[in-house]
């Protein structure tokens, strides 16, 4: 846009390249929509934490099975023998020392390691 017809007239444009002007009553807004909206993501990311899926179940039926034969159960070896993803290994190991079929000994940021209960 320019001035050059019209005597007089100022025009300020702030803040975007292609000159449209954004006043802080439209940055606020923006702003708190994209905090709303972050929420509900996060929100929705801790609903489906929470849902052990098929998958899962069959990986727990099967490693409490071979649990027998283990003294102690890390996720990487979860991995190696099923074929899943190290999260999902870490949460069946969870849901195993939730249910009491395994003691967790050590649990740091990226490993746990776990012993079976002796029955």
């Amino acid at each position: 846009m320019s001035t050059r017809g019209i005597p007089g007239a100022v025009v300020s444009f702030v803040g975007t390249k292609g000159g449209k002007p954004i006043t802080a009553i439209e940055k606020r807004q923006r702003r708190l929509m994209q905090r709303t909206e972050g929420r509900e993501r996060r929100e929705e990311r801790r609903e489906k934490r929470t849902s052990i899926t098929v998958l899962e179940a069959e990986i727990l039926k099967n490693v409490d099975r071979d649990l027998k034969n283990l003294d102690l159960v890390t996720p990487y070896e979860i991995v190696q023998k099923y074929n899943v993803k190290y999260s999902t290994a870490k949460r069946v190991l969870l849901e195993l020392a939730r249910r009491g079929i395994v003691n967790i000994n050590l649990k740091a940021r990226r490993i746990i390691v776990a012993t079976p209960v002796k029955q």
